[in-house]
């Protein structure tokens, strides 16, 4: 047995031998890269990206792993407690950090970034106690799109951009058929879509100071203002409440699409399934209703490095590549997916009057900041459930109890964490 040892051993120093003879250079090893991407983002462009990345790196290769963002806090809390974190993750940067998982980036951003190159809703998603820990990588707006048929037949013109709340209404009204068959609006049951409507009528839910310390507001007259609004058109009939706690945004576009609700409030994917599944509806874009200074909810993602990478400094380098205004524009061609950089905008595709709404609308789009905090957020959806059911829960008194809630959670010590925000 011994002997046979000696000769597998004596046998693998002449290989190494060989290698040595026959090649001048020395053998290396990869380096691999891992990435960890939402499901919906593996697409041509993004893999073209890769591909790109290690042909520029012969010696790097990217694994690339895609899951739903709901999972992706603790499969990477779990991996960084293995001692083999991924390299870059994407998802809200600003959540990672808020539960000290996401490595601070400030010395690369200094090196190869600066903030005025991307729109500020963009820097916000990716800061957290006044320090960058990720990279924009994908940005959108929430605009009011309708049905112009609809429009014609009521004999209405089209909306005006940034038209009131009580404007809406009137229009709201006259879109709705008095049997049902037809309404103005579907409503999802979504923290974001709502935090939409706050935005337009000049809410906030949260304020997050340079310490990382939240300051709520959910019970605050603009709050309780949109979420009594969108309860009274749902009392009027005049829109389509949440038809159960999964009734997400997804719901409420093929309920636009079939041409039962007339209007639909969202971001640029929707376009980009309306052409790719050649959906027969003829539709306009515009700006969200709003009040003075209301502005809307900021949708997109960005890039980050957990904790204990051993490739910080790649990871940056391949987030950059990622985000590079090459890619925006592809992902905004083929995916529907905006761009974080103003600059983008200025190439012949944005000339869509459509797309420039979304460039419009984007300067007073901002991130949903209360994901970073779960049991406000879960408050928070609690009571977006108990107002929008038909003949619902009073807003004023539901949205009381979770600002309570909250700041109870808040008194206790209730560390913030990594929730999901939408794409």
């Amino acid at each position: 047995m011994a002997s046979t040892r000696r000769l597998r051993a004596a046998l693998l120093a002449l290989a190494v031998v060989a290698v040595g003879c026959g090649n001048s250079e020395p053998v290396t090893t990869p380096t691999t890269l891992q990435v960890l991407m939402t499901d919906d983002w593996v697409t041509a462009p993004f893999l073209d990206a890769v591909r790109d990345f290690e042909r520029l790196h012969d010696d790097v290769r990217v694994v690339v792993e895609e899951g739903a963002i709901r999972l992706q806090t603790e499969a990477v809390r779990a991996a960084i407690s293995a001692g083999s974190p991924p390299d870059v993750v994407q998802g809200h940067a600003f959540s990672a950090a808020s539960q000290e998982l996401a490595e601070p980036l400030d010395d690369l951003w200094q090196s190869g970034l600066s903030v005025e190159e991307f729109f500020p809703g963009a820097i916000e998603d990716v800061t957290w106690n006044g320090h960058r820990y990720g990279v924009p990588l994908d940005t959108n707006a929430m605009v009011l799109m309708y049905n112009v048929d609809h429009f014609r037949e009521a004999g209405l013109p089209d909306p005006q951009p940034s038209m009131s709340m009580e404007e809406f209404a009137r229009i709201a009204a006259a879109l709705s058929a008095p049997d049902g068959s037809r309404r103005a609006l579907a409503i999802p049951n979504s923290g974001w879509w709502t935090y939409g409507w706050i935005r337009a009528n000049g809410g906030e839910i949260v304020e997050v100071g340079p310490d990382g310390q939240a300051s709520f507001s959910l019970d605050s007259p603009p709050v309780v203002g949109a979420l009594g609004f969108l309860a009274g058109l749902i009392n009027a009939r005049q829109a389509i409440p949440p038809q159960g706690p999964d009734s997400h945004s997804q719901d409420a576009f093929a309920l636009f699409a079939s041409g039962v609700a007339s209007m639909h409030t969202s971001g640029s994917w929707d376009i980009a399934a309306i052409e790719k599944n050649a959906i027969d509806i003829n539709y306009g874009i515009t700006l969200m209703p709003t009040v003075l200074g209301g502005g809307t909810a900021m949708g997109g993602s960005s890039l980050w490095v957990p904790k204990g990478s051993k490739n910080r400094e790649l990871a940056f380098e391949f987030m950059t590549h990622l985000a590079s205004d090459k890619y925006a524009l592809r992902l905004a061609q083929e995916e529907g997916r905006l761009p974080v950089r103003l600059r983008v905008f200025d190439d012949p595709y944005f000339r869509n009057p459509e797309l420039r709404v979304f460039l419009e609308q984007l300067k007073t789009a901002h991130p949903q900041l209360l994901s970073a905090f779960p049991e406000a957020s879960a408050d928070f959806t609690v009571a977006i459930e108990s107002i929008l059911r038909v003949e619902g829960k009073d807003a004023a008194a539901a949205l009381h109890e979770a600002q309570l809630n909250a700041l109870a959670a808040l008194a206790a010590g209730a560390e913030p964490s990594f929730a999901a925000s939408p794409p």
